[in-house]
C-alpha cells in the first residue's frame, strides 16, 4: 500500500509538471534581445591615428632603375636625378648612401673620419644645390641648412643653421627648395620637416644622409652596399619612383624582391634576403 502510493503521488506530479509547462508554453514571450556583434575597443577610437610612413605612398613603377654606382660621381649624378624627379610630386624627400666608401671610417667616432664624412656629404650637397637652381622645380637657388657647426663648416658661408632657415624662408620670395645636411636627433628632424608647413612653407625639402630617424621621408634616391667574407658582394639602391633593387658586384640586377618595412613613423629597405643571395652568388663564384 505504501509503494502504491508512492508512485501515485509521482504520477500526480509529473502530471502537475506537464500541465505547468504546456501553460508556459502557450503564454507568449517577449523576444530575447538581440547581442550586438563584438565592435572594436571603444578606446581605441580615442587613440590618435598612426603616423604617416613613406610606406603608405610607395608605388613604385617597375620600369624605372639607377643601377648600381660605379663611381661616387655616377652616385651623385643618379642622386641628383632621383631629387630632381621627386620633387616633381613630393614634398619632402631623403637622399641615403654612405658619404665616404670606408663604412669603418664613417662610424669610428674619430674627429678625422667625421671631417671626411662632412667634406663628403658638402661634396654631393653643393652639387645637388647647383642642379635644384637650374631646374623648374626651384626658383633661384636653394636655401642650404647644415644641422651642426662641421657640416655648415664644410658646406661654406651660405649655409644657414636651421633656425635660420626657417626665418629666411619667411621673408624671402619664390618657391624655395631647402637642402638639409645630416639632421641627427629629433628635433632636428622635426625643425627640418617643419620648413615646408606654413609659415615657413618651403616648395620643398631635400634630407641629405640624416642619421637615426633616415627613413622619415620618400626616398628619392638610396644606396647601401653589402658585403660578406671582408669584400663587397653587392648592393641594395633606389633611385625615384623606382623600386628598391638588389644588384650583384658586377652590376647584374638579382631577381629579388625588396620589401620596405615600417619601422614606426619611419620605412627603411628590408635587406635581409638581399644579403644573403648575395652571400650566396658571391661564396658561389669563389
Amino acid at each position: 500500500e505504501t509503494l502504491r502510493g508512492v508512485i501515485g503521488m509521482c504520477i500526480v506530479g509529473l502530471t502537475c509538471l506537464a500541465v505547468a509547462e504546456g501553460w508556459r508554453s502557450a503564454v507568449p514571450r517577449p523576444p530575447m534581445p538581440r547581442v550586438p556583434p563584438p565592435t572594436a575597443n571603444f578606446f581605441a577610437r580615442l587613440l590618435p591615428p598612426p603616423p604617416p610612413n613613406p610606406a603608405d605612398v610607395y608605388q613604385p613603377v617597375l620600369s624605372v632603375s639607377g643601377g648600381l654606382p660605379s663611381s661616387y660621381q655616377d652616385l651623385y649624378d643618379t642622386a641628383v636625378r632621383g631629387v630632381l624627379q621627386s620633387l616633381e610630386t613630393e614634398k619632402a624627400v631623403e637622399v641615403d648612401f654612405p658619404p665616404i666608401a670606408s663604412i669603418n671610417a664613417r662610424s669610428d667616432g674619430s674627429a678625422a673620419s667625421e671631417q671626411k664624412v662632412h667634406e663628403a656629404n658638402a661634396r654631393f650637397a653643393l652639387q645637388l644645390c647647383g642642379r635644384l637652381a637650374d631646374s623648374s622645380v626651384c626658383d633661384g637657388e636653394p636655401v642650404l641648412v647644415g644641422c651642426s657647426s662641421g657640416a655648415r663648416a664644410a658646406l661654406g658661408g651660405d649655409a644657414l643653421s636651421l633656425r635660420d632657415a626657417k626665418q629666411a624662408l619667411k621673408i624671402c620670395a619664390g618657391d624655395k627648395v631647402v637642402v638639409v645636411v645630416s639632421p641627427v636627433l629629433d628635433e632636428e628632424w622635426d625643425a627640418a620637416t617643419a620648413l615646408v608647413e606654413p609659415p615657413a612653407s618651403a616648395a620643398g625639402l631635400v634630407v641629405v644622409n640624416g642619421q637615426l630617424s633616415n627613413g622619415l621621408l620618400p626616398h628619392a634616391y638610396f644606396y647601401r652596399p653589402m658585403s660578406a667574407f671582408s669584400a663587397v658582394t653587392g648592393g641594395v639602391a633606389r633611385l625615384y619612383p623606382g623600386p628598391y633593387e638588389c644588384f650583384d658586384a658586377s652590376g647584374e640586377r638579382v631577381e629579388l624582391e625588396v620589401p620596405l618595412a615600417r619601422q614606426g613613423a619611419r620605412a627603411l629597405p628590408d635587406t635581409k634576403g638581399a644579403q644573403m643571395a648575395l652571400q650566396e652568388r658571391f661564396g658561389g663564384a669563389r
